[in-house]
């Protein structure tokens, strides 16, 4: 079984060694955060000594009260990895409390933001559904302001439930530091006490009203009805995409749009048939579908992707520097939405009376389109539920599906053939001749080279190219 790195989190307290007792210096401890065996996430350089050390030191209570406050979004809201570039270096130096909502937002998500005169790691937290990303970035350049030097980095996927146990015991101990200590009525006590009361139907709703970018006190009472409408009527897989993906103020909307695309789906015109063939790709990719689905493992979505995309192109008969033609599997319609956004992507159907479907919510031209279509058939092949949707979200389920489009449309050993070139610099060039080969965006492409070709020193070796049957219902690729 696969197993990904823990999140630890240590912590030895100090004895207050001044006469001021309140919240801050009677859980004033020695820290330390690490995953796995990686370099601990709070190495930090002292800037008065210039030693090096693993832990760094501080109030407890800051942190665990941004823990708390922000508990849902931390345990819930996947959207900051759509921006993940971005809120990397976000908070470099510091929180700034003039901005916008993004980065309001973005409080939530940044342990930095837990300052209050502390200066913590720069560590993101993004949930991805099982699975929770964690990046963290040292302190670069010259800062005037004092307090410890962070120096590690990394970017790492640890699993969701055991972080949320880590992060529930922090507080839980800094609670009952509190109560030893005399304090029974801080702003943390309070918050923690009604949070360990919530009761189910709350905590689903505020889950959902997470997912959709919103603190569930403060910000989620205009879209309230529509966040319960959606969690009443569509499926739990589906609740959790649409919420991952749409807009609140476009909840109505595009609730409205997926009826339609249901329509859609069930009159399209009949397709290729296909029906034989995903039902048979079912059968020859179960055991990877059985993986993913386990609950009980935590493999690298984005590896299991890259797998299953192999197997189907092994079953089609297509070689690694052959283009995949993705219509043959599916029929694509559009149903153009006139709304300003982009999130709910497409709604899929496996299985009726026109075969596979995929209903489009805007136009796309030819390349995009056929990532889009490589995506569904990840999920023709992977989901349980006959309909699902494709969103504009970085969850666990939706990073499979991403994986899969890359390698099916672009695999990483063909990328190496074509490029042929192992110890020279990729050009513009290159990428773009590769992508017109497959039929792929430079995107999909570019991606392939830095997450696997060149990143994975991967071999570029030419392979025989090797015969195979056409499947059922899948013509024999044509070499370019």
């Amino acid at each position: 079984m696969s197993t990904l790195p823990e999140f630890s989190l240590s912590w030895k307290w100090h004895e207050p060694i001044t006469d001021v007792r309140d919240e801050r210096t009677v859980t004033w401890a020695d820290v330390e955060m690490s995953i796995g065996t990686h370099t601990p996430l709070t190495t930090v350089e002292d800037p008065a000594t210039g030693t090096v050390r693993p832990y760094t030191t501080g109030s407890l209570y800051p942190l665990a009260e941004w823990i708390a406050f922000n508990w849902w979004s931390l345990t819930a809201d996947a959207r900051p990895g759509t921006q993940i570039s971005q809120l990397r270096f976000a908070y470099k130096n510091g929180v700034g409390d003039q901005r916008g909502s993004w980065w309001q937002r973005s409080r939530r998500h940044v342990m930095r933001a837990a300052c209050d005169g502390f200066r913590w790691p720069d560590v993101l937290l993004v949930p991805e559904g099982r699975q929770t990303r964690i990046v963290w970035m040292p302190d670069g350049g010259p800062d005037p302001r004092p307090g410890p030097r962070y120096l590690a980095r990394g970017n790492l996927v640890v699993g969701s439930e055991a972080l949320t146990e880590t992060l529930r015991g922090l507080v839980d101990a800094v609670v009952a530091r509190l109560t030893e200590w005399g304090f029974d009525d801080t702003p943390l006590q309070q918050e923690w006490t009604a949070l360990r009361g919530t009761g189910e139907d709350e905590a689903a709703f505020c889950r959902a009203a997470a997912r959709l970018g919103l603190d569930p006190y403060t910000e989620a009472e205009p879209y309230a009805d529509a966040i319960r409408r959606v969690v009443r009527e569509l499926p739990e897989s589906h609740a959790f995409d649409f919420l991952n993906g749409v807009r609140p103020e476009r909840i109505t909307d595009q609730l409205a749009w997926l009826e339609r695309a249901r329509e859609v789906a069930g009159t399209a015109p009949a397709g290729r048939p296909a029906d034989p063939a995903v039902a048979e790709l079912r059968e020859v990719c179960a055991d990877v579908r059985e993986t993913f689905l386990d609950p009980g493992r935590l493999d690298n979505a984005w590896h299991l992707g890259y797998e299953l995309a192999r197997r189907v192109r092994a079953w089609a008969g297509v070689g690694d520097t052959e283009r995949f033609e993705t219509d043959a599997l599916l029929t694509y319609v559009t149903e153009p939405t006139p709304y300003v956004d982009r999130g709910l992507v497409a709604f899929g159907r496996r299985e009726g009376a026109q075969g596979p479907v995929l209903v489009s919510s805007r136009r796309y031209t030819e390349r995009p389109r056929r990532f889009l279509q490589a995506r569904a058939i990840c999920h023709f092949i992977c989901d349980n539920d006959p309909d699902f949707l494709i969103v504009a979200a970085h969850t666990h389920r939706q990073h499979l599906a991403r994986g899969f489009a890359l390698e099916l449309l672009a695999p990483a050993r063909g990328v190496a053939e074509l490029l042929g070139r192992p110890d020279g610099l990729v050009t513009a060039e290159d990428v773009e001749q590769i992508s017109e080969d497959y039929g792929a965006g430079t995107i999909v492409v570019e991606h392939q080279l830095d997450n696997q070709v060149l990143a994975q020193d991967f071999p570029f070796t030419p392979v025989e190219p090797t015969v195979r049957r056409a499947a059922p219902g899948y013509p024999l690729g044509t070499a370019r």
